[in-house]
């Protein structure tokens, strides 16, 4: 009973972690309502303050993670046991990947899949000239940058920290107990509570602006099988079965619920890629996929510090510092989400599953969805490129199904896909804000209380919905990049507690 009694104590609120962010960002999508185009405007001017000041920084840190990544991954510090050395994991390595794969980045592909090597073909950086055979070398390789080893760099870098305290000195589950290598038992204090309360805040934003392109690119699909057109009541109605969905599936927990999601959804996946590669243009998928990896390869170091100071440019600022930004925003956050995943396992294991593997992964996506895109778009199979002004970039993977064989089918599957990614992702993202809305959470406790889950379900489903239908999702997003900026230092923090923790003195428990 005692034991019972003390779990549920560990299960009270979070004064400080949960009201903070929760009233600030229900006060930013007040204000965003009332005036929505002086929201946008403003976010949008600290969004280009902050770029103008920081967006070297922002790269340097990016680099910097890639390179102590590759370093550890090769390390004696590689053998380390999250757990200790008696510690067995709970799911099988298929499980854990899927896991790990769809409830972080994985909507992002499926979003991006077409629209984005289609977009940088169009309009390339440094002067290279649109839909030449320059710029689709520019726009795979450039894809593969921004969704491969760096951000995944960044994932596991914040989770190695937290997990090792959490596992191997009997830390609570917090974003705040990644500091522990650096501050000791200070981390459970003030430091640790804000860093997880501006974590928290980010979340919340990026998980609103990101349901919210999910409910248009949704309802886009709605429209091309069913020819419902997109309208609030549309979107309010999707915005509803996926809270109810993800919540239902959130309160089952990790091994009845998001298991058993990601499952399915990475099968689905793997389905989806293998289709498109036969019945697509197959020979130049494997020829643009090796040239474009060898371009990668070359200028991986020029990508990752190119800031278009040379020549006035600022196209950087839109696209790659925009996404280090927000990696950095749900890095912390995936840090706990990918905590609960590797118990028993060693950091080489947590890197190659969690970093070289959905890197691999991701590569393989965009090399099989953007290189049919593009074939598509230079053969004048179709135009994609005008669909995409004309009807948004929600419509991309819409449009390019239709023209493959048994497109009708295809558009169904995706859409189908589409919304098991949010649920997977939204299922994850959700029980990470109820652990760290709580008092002093630890890994045994197994899942954070369901009350907590059904509130931050429905606070983000409200407001990503708002966002879409009244305040518009421009301000939201820049808002949220905005929130990277306290992260940026706090992700310098972990990553300095990752070696600390890793390299130390301490006596590995």
């Amino acid at each position: 009973m005692k034991q019972l009694d003390e779990k549920k104590r560990r299960h009270f609120l979070n004064n400080w972690v949960f009201w903070p962010p929760f009233l600030v960002m229900v006060l930013c999508i007040a204000l965003s309502f009332l005036n929505q185009d002086a929201f946008a405007t403003a976010m949008n001017q600290g969004y280009l303050w902050v770029s103008h000041w920081l967006d070297w920084l922002y790269l340097l840190v990016g680099l910097a993670f890639v390179a102590v990544a590759a370093f550890i991954l090769f390390s004696k510090a590689g053998s380390i046991k999250f757990g200790g050395k008696d510690a067995k994991p709970k799911f099988t390595t298929f499980q854990w990947f899927a896991m790990s794969l769809c409830g972080g980045i994985a909507i992002g592909i499926v979003f991006w899949g077409v629209a984005e090597p289609i977009q940088f073909l169009a309009e390339p950086n440094n002067g290279i000239e649109p839909f030449s055979s320059e710029a689709v070398l520019f726009s795979m390789s450039q894809v593969y940058f921004h969704w491969s080893f760096t951000p995944y760099a960044l994932y596991t870098l914040a989770t190695i920290p937290i997990a090792l305290a959490v596992y191997n000195y009997h830390q609570k589950m917090s974003i705040g107990s990644g500091l522990y290598f650096l501050i000791g038992d200070k981390c459970n204090g003030p430091i640790g509570k804000a860093a997880d309360a501006f974590s928290l805040f980010a979340l919340l934003g990026g998980m609103a602006s990101g349901m919210g392109l999910g409910l248009m690119q949704i309802a886009s699909g709605l429209e091309f099988s069913t020819g419902l057109e997109p309208s609030r009541l549309v979107w309010a109605l999707i915005a509803v079965f996926i809270v109810v969905t993800f919540t239902f599936s959130s309160k089952l927990g990790l091994d009845k619920g998001l298991k058993c999601l990601a499952d399915q959804n990475l099968k689905i996946y793997i389905i989806v890629l293998a289709f498109i590669f036969i019945v697509g243009p197959t020979a130049y998928i494997l020829k643009i996929g090796t040239e474009s990896m060898g371009t990668l390869v070359t200028t991986f170091f020029q990508k990752s510090t190119y800031l278009g100071a040379a020549n006035g440019e600022d196209w950087s600022r839109w696209w790659t510092i925009f996404y280090w930004a927000m990696w950095i925003v749900y890095a912390p956050v995936i840090g706990i989400f990918l905590t609960r995943l590797c118990y028993g396992r060693t950091v080489r294991q947590f890197l190659l599953v969690n970093l070289v593997a959905p890197a691999i992964f991701g590569i393989i996506w965009f090399t099989i969805f953007g290189g049919t895109a593009i074939h598509m778009q230079l053969e004048n199979i179709f135009d994609l490129w005008s669909v995409f002004q004309d009807k948004g970039l929600e419509s991309a993977a819409f449009s390019f199904f239709q023209q493959l064989p048994l497109g009708t089918i295809l558009v169904f599957v995706f859409l189908v896909v589409i919304v098991i990614s949010f649920v997977t992702m939204a299922d994850s993202m959700t029980s990470v804000a109820s652990i760290m809305s709580t008092k002093g959470f630890q890994h045994e406790d197994g899942e954070p209380p369901t009350v907590l889950k059904v509130v931050w379900g429905v606070t983000i489903g409200t407001m990503a919905w708002v966002m879409i239908s009244f305040a518009g999702i421009d301000g939201a997003r820049m808002l949220t990049v905005l929130a990277s900026l306290p992260l940026l230092f706090l992700m310098i923090a972990l990553l300095a507690s990752t070696l600390k923790g890793l390299y130390g003195k301490q006596d590995q428990e």
